[in-house]
């Protein structure tokens, strides 16, 4: 396949953000659980950050009043973090303090990622303003974390999701498994999550409500989620002294109004 014009091209792992560097636009996929987790703080208006280690979050946390330290190690242990990555305890803690969030393999996605000359996070929460924000791309990487050194199925959903909105603007897959995994998963009802394998994991944990959750919320952010100096937020901030670690403001909570909570057997 040789595509003209402007391409997409979904991938997986965080390691594959290391072939996509020279892409205009990365997006980073992690549906169960960083990706929801960050999406919907910056929905809330949170100030969020992600840190590449646990190292890098203890060190980050000292230096981030009140901060949620939110994760796992690489090996899935909670020591030295405050609640697992979970965007319903999320909810529970107050908007004023902010996310620090350390749970590979999504958050090491994002950090591999971070010398692309634009990394977002993306979740079913907010496909079409993330594709809506792309739109002025010309090469565009979705990549999927996975899970366990396996492909997940939620995350090829919502690069798929995403890269159909994107065909909708003229985009082309930019290679034979991309088109064929539009063509799979492009038309495929969320509930179908539900089956894999992050998901029978997350009901073996007793956290079927995080599941519940994932499964809940599509497509009603009307914000893409820009991830930029170790910090995820809305694209477009306030041209002030106040947008540092050091004053954590939160802001506006940001949702669509135009689109609802979504049943777990909704169409998109």
């Amino acid at each position: 396949m040789t595509p003209t014009g402007r391409t997409l091209t979904i991938d997986s792992f965080p390691d594959s953000a290391f072939r996509h560097l020279e892409a205009d636009a990365i997006v980073c996929i992690d549906v169960m659980l960083s990706g929801t987790t960050l999406v919907s703080a910056v929905a809330q208006g949170r100030r969020c950050f992600v840190a590449g280690s646990l190292a890098e979050a203890r060190r980050r946390a000292a230096a981030l009043p009140d901060v949620c330290l939110m994760g796992s190690g690489e090996d899935g242990r909670l020591e030295g973090f405050e609640l697992p990555d979970s965007p319903t305890s999320l909810l529970a803690q107050p908007v004023a303090r902010p996310l620090l969030l350390c749970s590979p393999p999504g958050t090491s996605l994002i950090t591999n990622a971070a010398g692309a000359r634009r990394v977002l996070v993306a979740s079913f929460r907010n496909l079409s303003a993330t594709a809506r924000h792309l739109a002025t791309c010309s090469r565009v990487a979705l990549l999927g974390a996975g899970c366990r050194e396996e492909f997940s199925c939620e995350d090829q959903m919502a690069a798929a999701w995403i890269g159909v909105r994107l065909a909708r603007q003229g985009f082309e897959p930019g290679d034979r498994r991309t088109a064929a995994l539009l063509q799979r998963w492009g038309d495929i009802e969320p509930s179908l999550a539900g089956w894999g394998n992050s998901a029978e994991g997350l009901r073996r944990e007793g956290r079927a409500e995080e599941l519940e959750f994932v499964l809940g919320h599509v497509d009603d952010v009307a914000v893409a989620c820009v991830y930029r100096a170790g910090e995820v937020s809305p694209p477009v901030r306030v041209a002030s002294g106040t947008d540092s670690e050091s004053s954590l403001t939160p802001r506006e909570p940001v949702y669509a109004a135009e689109a609802p909570v979504a049943d777990s057997g909704s169409r998109l």
